[in-house]
């Protein structure tokens, strides 16, 4: 019961840090491993729970998305992925 309210206090701290400047998981990934799971299946939960609260977070600021010094964020953002996933 207590690694239960443990884990939930985390999380929800963890939510909100990474939310409103990232960084979520420097507090959910411990305290996982802190409560026995595994560090590779710690390390997978923290990223699958804290990126519904990613997704929400760039929903919410989608208005402050603009370019990147004078360039439209599309072609900055498709530059970037063929960078990352080596299309190039």
């Amino acid at each position: 019961m207590i690694d239960t309210l443990f884990l939930l206090l985390a999380g929800l701290l963890a939510g909100s840090m990474n939310a409103l400047a990232g960084g979520g998981s420097f507090v959910s990934l411990p305290a996982l491993i802190s409560a026995g799971v595994p560090s590779v299946g710690a390390n997978a939960t923290s990223t699958v729970a804290l990126f519904p609260g990613g997704l929400a977070s760039t929903w919410v600021y989608r208005d402050g998305l603009t370019g990147v010094c004078g360039v439209p964020l599309l072609p900055v953002t498709i530059v970037t992925l063929m960078i990352f996933t080596k299309v190039v």
